[in-house]
């Protein structure tokens, strides 16, 4: 019996089946002092907009900020709205075209626009903007910063070491209920 809906890969070597998406950040942007400086709201704000972004949409990622609180559950708005704030002064985030609901009609009242600095955008290479991003000094995301850092440091130097508290369940006996 055949199973509906799995992943055959075509002549190319893709899958047909695309409705199994994923949200990719890098590792490189994760470590970052850019990312490791942002709060927890500004991070799952960033997931939100990557979740927008298709592969051919980038640059078009329209997202206002009652429908990001919307996303992410959260009734007051302001700590979304410095989410936005954070993340464009990270170098996470551009805006393409900003907010107007000067007219009241569905196609030229919008929410702002957003881009993903790592991506490319319009035929044009990515910008990279978050990594010349460097928190000022004694500011909460420059503590926040430093500290994400250090303990990154810490993590990859006890896998250097292998002082990893590893349980290999393969070499254990199973256990019996």
């Amino acid at each position: 019996m055949r199973r509906r809906g799995r992943n055959r890969p075509n002549a190319k070597g893709r899958n047909e089946n695309t409705t199994k998406r994923f949200a990719a950040l890098p590792h490189e942007i994760l470590i970052s002092a850019a990312y490791r400086g942002l709060d927890l709201t500004a991070r799952a704000l960033l997931t939100e907009i990557v979740m927008i972004e298709n592969g051919r949409n980038n640059g078009s990622l329209w997202l206002s900020v009652r429908d990001a609180a919307d996303r992410l559950g959260i009734t007051d708005a302001r700590p979304i709205s410095r989410a936005f704030e954070m993340l464009q002064l990270a170098g996470l985030i551009a805006m393409t075209k900003d907010a107007h609901f000067s007219v009241k009609a569905s196609e030229t009242s919008r929410a702002r626009c957003w881009r993903l600095t790592w991506r490319p955008c319009d035929n044009k290479g990515a910008s990279n903007e978050w990594r010349s991003y460097r928190p000022v000094s004694g500011t909460r995301e420059s503590r926040r910063a430093d500290k994400g850092q250090r303990a990154m440091a810490r993590y990859r130097k006890q896998c250097a070491q292998n002082k990893m508290p590893v349980v290999d369940f393969t070499s254990m006996p199973p256990i019996s209920l």
